[in-house]
């Protein structure tokens, strides 16, 4: 999966005095220090500061925090979807295409463990854009629709779609969470019976 390097949106006509990969080392910090600190905890000059430019630089790139925040939260959500794309185009049937969108995400987790903290561990809502919004619910459909899916084919257990999700999304990020605060180590061997143990909670008995 990306590296932190990689989840930045491509520049939209940036300002010719100000190279596009002072762009990207604004979306890295501000990804950085939003994860670490929060994004209401984290004013504009110390993202200039960590991506070692001036603060009228933040400004050349993105008309304001709030613009900047957005910019981060899409690309590390379009990562998220297209993890869980990838392993919805690979088939299989139910088990493997929910293990594949185990594994996905999980490796994006394993290679962007900033990402999944500032994705998953905090609320965004009082600064998305419509944009924003709307890809959040992009990705949350394109779960519903294979929890749908499972159902139509009598694997997966007859509930609210959503809360389904809720369930495996929450163990998943809580399975991460613990891994980021030291308690135990992740291998593929352990990553892959989470996996299994999340499936046997929403397949149909």
């Amino acid at each position: 999966m990306s590296s932190n390097a990689d989840l930045v949106e491509s520049p939209s006509a940036p300002s010719s005095s100000t190279p596009p990969e002072k762009r990207e080392a604004l979306l890295r910090a501000a990804l950085d220090l939003f994860a670490e600190r929060t994004y209401g905890a984290t004013p504009v000059p110390d993202i200039a500061a960590r991506a070692s430019v001036g603060t009228g630089t933040v400004y050349r790139h993105f008309e304001s925090k709030e613009a900047l925040a957005n910019a981060v939260f899409r690309s590390c959500k379009n990562a998220m979807h297209e993890a869980l794309r990838d392993a919805l185009a690979a088939g299989g049937n139910e088990r493997d295409r929910f293990l594949g969108m185990w594994q996905g995400l999980s490796a994006m987790a394993t290679a962007n463990p900033t990402a999944l903290r500032f994705l998953e561990l905090q609320h965004h809502e009082g600064y998305l854009d419509e944009e924003s919004r709307n890809l959040s619910d992009s990705v949350f459909a394109t779960a519903v629709a294979f929890m749908r899916d499972g159902q139509n084919a009598g694997v997966v257990r007859m509930a609210n779609p959503g809360i389904l999700i809720a369930l495996v999304f929450g163990a998943f990020v809580g399975l991460f969470k613990e891994a980021y605060l030291g308690r135990y180590t992740l291998d593929d061997a352990s990553i892959q019976g989470a996996g299994e143990s999340a499936w046997q909670m929403i397949v149909s008995r």
